[in-house]
């Protein structure tokens, strides 16, 4: 509600942000004595994220058009800015005359007026007061800056504001002329190319007065300068004239925003000034330019479009009639035969509710959107108190049920098994937070970060391989239900949000990685499952895999022609590049955990007395496991060091990705030996971590939208505490507040999604449960089982026989698509193939083939 009032309220004045981007803003990595990053990089405006603009984005807005920059040595400043963008250096041209440059087919105009009152200055004021009307014989700019009044206090003495007071005066009224200068909440209006020109007014810079050489400090002083600068003001005010007052906060007392001389800027900060011109003007040019449809990373004086017809259906029936649903099932006791039980009212409506704050926070400017600003202290706390809090939660895990083996007339005690499931919700839980960590700071430009962030993911896969071995071994369940049940938990959310935030699946990456490894996990151990027993049939199905899969995903061919039938059938477009390096990281890591799996089901869960039938060789493992621990702990001490130093070497991410499907299983196998090495480390767990991992893949998946925010570029922001706290204390108020909403709703959305799965797959339980868990060892492990009372309800009265006709139908429709798995599989999928044949494509990302950039994860995430 404190965001709805600040969004419809206080900023109903500028709801695309662009008045934001103009007047107002902070450093985020402002001169800080505790934080050793370079300085004056990232500047933030009030409530929206900026593009930092090249070559290319500056073709695709301004397409052959030019951009005049008018005034004193600053206004070139920032020219020359504007030119590094296309590739142009710094000539040696006279610094008191005019400059035009050319590139890319762009034309960039400097003309030298310190005095702001030339004939070049009118001609281009003309022009731009007929940009409303262009015949196309008036050459017009698409940008134009004018800046200057400085000189006014350098040479003019005590005239200096007399004259700067006609140059503006004459400058406002020529703008206020034409339609060229609009209110700034209007700027991203239409007009003949879909964007209005812009022309903005530069403040006067006020200068380092401290810094400034005897000659300038003695004409160049406060009181010349502040009567011209609130002139200014009273314009910006009163005339309506766009002033780009951000300028001025940019060097508002930044001493290092100046050059040595205490009056010119550096390098960085003339930038940052160009990039908001350059967002003011072309943000909406890109967005509407963008094949893709995302990331929408330029919330920056951009209009986000509206909802298609698909999106307008599902906000529609998930904000209004979802929730009139609940009211009907929980207040009327008879109702309909055709309506869900309440658990499953009450769960699809959390899970849509859900997906509704997805759109309305990263699809709206209902919430503001922040850059992110990586700061080593702020990791370093961060996975600190994190780590404490997990510490000061360490119990004791329940005891173990007892085994029921009838072979074995020595029952097992309390001791947990191998990789529990308290470990492994654990395990999740402690490295979901660091990558939540990772995420929201920004470090994956930091390298060592990358590279342990690497092995997390990693870490989940092999968590993947060893829990579903594990299950298929005991229990040999290879049925369409229980995989179906599998995938249908796993990809829920990943196939609901592409439509609703037009992005696509492969975008949410964790869980078709996830999916496509437990496929081949189930093809390896059903073919001939019969004879998994047998070690070594179970080995060499295990390796022809593992070369095969290896095949599939690094030879080109497969995967193309896959995706050419999705695009073909399917209207399913994605990038092959992408998900081909995805798999490529974490080829191996999979078989290692199918190993341990097996290895787990043969020898460590073994009857720990002898039986006749033993083997030699099974005899010699029990007698020498305290030998075996002490070997494996020793080579677990060596193994991470080796690591480290490998790592170490490694001098970028390129040369660390090539080896890491490689390595990544020794230091996983290693932590996992440490965990379990003795009783009392296997018997306990911290409980915070362990809740954060049963819930981790709805916090991977919904972090996307409501905690970081434009497709995970930025970060998600309230606008409110920043009015009060103001700076970084506003964002770390965001932070605590929008961190446990996050929280809150991804345990919601777990619960929700489990019932959901279990009607699926078994409509006709009342228990609403299916085979999920797999001994607490997988993935999907300890989800939260919620339980349904319900008995069948009897068929309300229904007035007319055409109606009970209906329900009646309605019933026996009902009655069998309960009736059959496949049925209701089909149906999900086929519902999907519509949705996407009448949707607008998404594209991937550029290939990685292409040369020119990295893949997305490589920009993002590890």
């Amino acid at each position: 509600m404190l965001v709805m009032y600040r969004h419809f309220w206080q900023d109903s004045y500028d709801t695309n942000k662009c008045d934001a981007l103009l007047t107002c803003g902070q450093w985020l990595d402002a001169p800080d004595p505790y934080h050793s990053v370079e300085r004056l990089q990232n500047w933030q405006p009030a409530g929206c994220m900026m593009h930092e603009y090249n070559a290319r984005d500056l073709g695709t807005c301004l397409k052959s058009r030019k951009a005049v920059f008018i005034g004193d040595s600053v206004t070139r400043q920032v020219f020359w800015a504007f030119a590094r963008k296309l590739d142009i250096r710094e000539r040696g041209e006279d610094k008191h005359s005019s400059i035009s440059v050319d590139a890319h087919g762009l034309r960039v105009d400097f003309v030298w007026d310190p005095y702001l009152n030339t004939s070049s200055l009118h001609r281009e004021l003309a022009a731009a007061s007929l940009s409303g009307s262009r015949d196309g014989q008036v050459e017009t700019a698409a940008i134009l800056l004018i800046g200057g009044g400085l000189w006014n206090a350098r040479h003019l003495g005590e005239a200096s504001y007399q004259h700067f007071e006609t140059s503006m005066d004459e400058i406002t009224r020529a703008l206020q002329q034409g339609t060229t200068l609009e209110t700034s909440s209007s700027r991203s209006g239409q007009s003949s190319e879909g964007v209005d020109d812009l022309a903005v007014i530069a403040p006067i810079p006020v200068p380092q007065y401290d810094a400034l050489s005897p000659a300038r400090a003695r004409t160049i002083t406060p009181a010349r300068v502040k009567p011209m600068f609130q002139h200014l003001q009273q314009l910006s005010v009163r005339q309506n004239v766009t002033v780009a007052w951000s300028f001025a906060h940019m060097t508002w007392r930044q001493n290092s925003a100046y050059d040595r001389d205490g009056l010119h800027l550096n390098e960085a900060v003339a930038g940052k000034m160009a990039d908001v011109l350059l967002n003011a003007r072309c943000n909406a040019v890109l967005r509407r330019s963008n094949a893709k449809g995302y990331p929408m990373d330029k919330t920056c004086c951009n209009r986000y479009p509206r909802p298609d017809r698909i999106q307008s259906v599902i906000l529609i029936l998930s904000s209004a009639l979802l929730p009139a649903l609940v009211l009907t099932t929980f207040r009327d006791a008879k109702r309909l035969d055709f309506l869900p039980p309440r658990n499953i009212a009450r769960a699809v409506t959390v899970l849509a509710l859900a997906v509704c704050y997805c759109y309305y926070a990263d699809r709206t400017q209902l919430f503001n959107k922040a850059q992110k600003q990586y700061s080593s202290t702020e990791f370093a706390w961060l996975c600190t108190a994190t780590l404490v809090l997990g510490a000061l939660s360490i119990c004791r895990s329940a005891p173990a049920p007892l085994r029921k083996d009838p072979g074995c007339p020595v029952q097992k005690g309390p001791d947990q098994p191998f990789l529990s499931r308290y470990q492994t919700d654990e395990w999740k839980g402690w490295m979901q937070c660091i990558i939540l960590i990772y995420h929201y700071t920004g470090a994956s430009r930091i390298l060592w970060i990358y590279k342990i962030v690497r092995l997390l993911v990693a870490s989940y896969i092999f968590m993947t391989g060893f829990g579903h071995t594990v299950f298929f071994r005991k229990r040999a369940d290879y049925s369409l239900r229980r995989s179906a049940a599998v995938l249908v938990r796993l990809n829920m959310l990943s196939c609901l949000l592409p439509y609703v935030m037009k992005t696509d699946y492969l975008f949410y990456y964790f869980a078709p990685l996830i999916s496509f490894w437990y496929l081949v996990i189930y093809l390896t151990m059903a073919v001939g499952h019969s004879r998994n027993r047998s070690r070594g049939f179970l080995t060499a199905k295990i390796l022809i895999s593992a070369m095969s899969t290896t095949a599939i995903i690094r030879v080109p061919g497969v995967f193309e022609t896959i995706f050419r039938v999705l695009e073909k059938c399917f209207n399913i477009h994605w990038d092959v590049a992408e998900w081909r390096f995805r798999l490529q990281l974490d080829c191996y890591i999979v078989y290692a955990g199918i190993l341990c799996g097996t290895c787990f089901v043969d020898f460590m869960d073994a009857p720990r007395v002898e039986r006749p039938e033993d083997g030699v060789l099974d005899r010699l493992v029990r007698e020498t496991a305290g030998l075996f621990r002490l070997l494996w702990l020793a080579m677990a001490a060596v193994i991470l060091p080796l690591f480290y130093l490998f790592a170490c070497r490694a001098p970028d991410k390129y040369a660390y990705n090539a080896w890491f499907p490689y390595i990544s299983t020794a230091p996983i196998l290693a932590y996992v030996i440490f965990r379990n090495i003795s009783r009392h480390t296997r018997n306990i767990h911290s409980s915070i971590f362990a809740w954060m991992g049963r819930h981790s893949l709805e916090t991977f998946t919904l972090q996307f939208h409501i905690w970081l925010a434009a497709d995970t570029k930025g970060l998600l922001a309230l606008g409110v505490s920043e009015r009060v706290v103001g700076g970084r204390g506003g964002r770390r108020v965001d932070s605590a507040v929008l961190t446990m909403i996050f929280l809150w709703t991804c345990w919601h959305v777990a619960a929700a999604t489990q019932t959901l799965t279990s009607w699926i797959i078994e409509p006709s339980e009342t228990t609403q449960k299916v085979g999920l868990d797999d001994d607490g060892t997988g993935l999907e492990e300890g989800w939260p089982r919620l339980k349904s009372t319900e008995d069948a309800s009897t068929i309300g009265r229904i007035v007319g026989g055409v109606g009970v006709g209906a329900m009646r139908s309605a019933s026996r429709v009902k009655r069998h698509v309960a009736g059959s798995l496949k049925l209701r599989i089909g149906i999900i999928l086929g519902v999907m193939w519509l949705l996407n044949l009448v949707s607008t494509p998404t594209l991937g990302y550029p290939s990685r083939s292409s040369g020119k950039f990295l893949t997305r994860s490589e920009q993002t995430y590890p």
